[in-house]
């Protein structure tokens, strides 16, 4: 089982790793002020939970993550600007695209964005020019006089125009209705879904069978502990990355902890329902685990789709995935600590 606890802590770790989009490799600034001076230009620029002003030049892109941005009147970035928690006020120009995920958002009327604008925000004003489309999910959104977009102005939340320039037209997304009725997209994430667990679980059973079967032996030898112990993990895992991203130098690790987090608890719904398929067919003459698998995840998918029995349902089985996950990963730690006070007594 320790072998099979191991393989499984290596392929959670590169799966984790390889949903880290350049994170390692990514220079980045912390904390503080970040100020471009009016004769100064710099490359691409990477920044978090700092206050970056931008008089000079940036060549290249600017990124921010937990902190404001400020592009002053003159002040030029050359590429795309991408701010994510903050508020964002633009009076430069930028050549590329404006993509902001934050509280409040600034075009001024000195501005001069030259491809599209995007924002998902409190509240937007656009005041200077958009070259392309300008799209904003916002609770209110400001189209000043001033305000000259080149393509379409589509918005979620109330707008306020008040006669700016828009060549294209003016959408309020909540009339639209682009895509597929609900009943049909439900149908097909709901269908990934299965195919999803389905693969993931034959992998898992590929890589450490005899950590499976250890999983439905421990569960049912102590299902109210495992899925206790399940829980648990689970909320003080939440509980750390929370703790973490409220400092300026552990958001980053944040980040990392959230994509873990969320590898590690699909690995436990797997986990759960293949276990829950071994203990039903182990009341019949079958015991095939690619089997046991099946009836797992189909059989907890139907159940979900129930009112009321579906949560509890879903709860009760992540918790007993969570619990053995824990539970063995536990086991491979106390394995690494005696080997490590074995060699310091040699």
């Amino acid at each position: 089982m320790r072998r099979s606890v191991a393989r499984l802590a290596l392929v959670g770790l590169v799966v984790s790793l390889a949903l880290l989009p350049g994170a390692v490799a990514a220079e980045t600034l912390v904390g503080g002020s970040v100020q471009v001076g009016p004769e100064e230009t710099v490359g691409d620029t990477s920044a978090t939970g700092a206050t970056v002003v931008v008089e000079g030049t940036v060549d290249g892109d600017l990124r921010v993550y937990g902190g404001s941005v400020r592009i002053a009147e003159g002040g030029e970035v050359t590429g795309i600007v991408r701010a994510y928690g903050g508020s964002v006020a633009i009076d430069g120009s930028v050549g590329g695209n404006v993509l902001v995920y934050g509280g409040s958002v600034r075009v001024g009327e000195t501005a001069d964005v030259e491809r599209s604008f995007g924002a998902v925000a409190g509240d937007v004003t656009l005041a200077g020019r958009v070259g392309g489309d300008a799209s904003a999910v916002a609770g209110s959104v400001t189209l000043a006089e001033t305000a000259t977009v080149g393509g379409s102005l589509n918005h979620v939340g109330d707008l306020d125009d008040r006669g700016g320039t828009v060549e294209g037209v003016i959408q309020d997304g909540r009339d639209l209705a682009l895509g597929p009725p609900t009943e049909i997209l439900a149908a097909v994430v709901g269908a990934a879904l299965v195919v999803g667990d389905l693969l993931l679980g034959l992998i898992l059973l590929r890589v450490a069978p005899r950590f499976a079967d250890s999983a439905t032996e421990t569960a049912r030898a102590e299902p109210v502990y495992t899925v206790g112990v399940g829980l648990a993990a689970a909320v003080g895992a939440l509980l750390a990355v929370g703790v973490l991203a409220v400092t300026v130098v552990g958001l980053p690790l944040a980040v990392g902890g959230l994509l873990s987090a969320l590898v590690l608890g699909w690995v436990a719904r797997v986990y759960g329902q293949y276990v829950v398929g071994s203990i039903a067919l182990s009341y019949t003459e079958y015991g095939n685990r690619p089997l046991a698998l099946l009836v797992g995840v189909v059989g907890v998918t139907l159940l979900g789709v129930v009112p009321y029995l579906g949560t509890l349902v879903s709860v009760v089985v992540f918790g007993v995935g969570a619990g053995v996950v824990a539970l063995g990963l536990r086991s491979l730690w106390r394995l690494a600590s005696q080997r490590r006070g074995g060699l310091a007594d040699i």
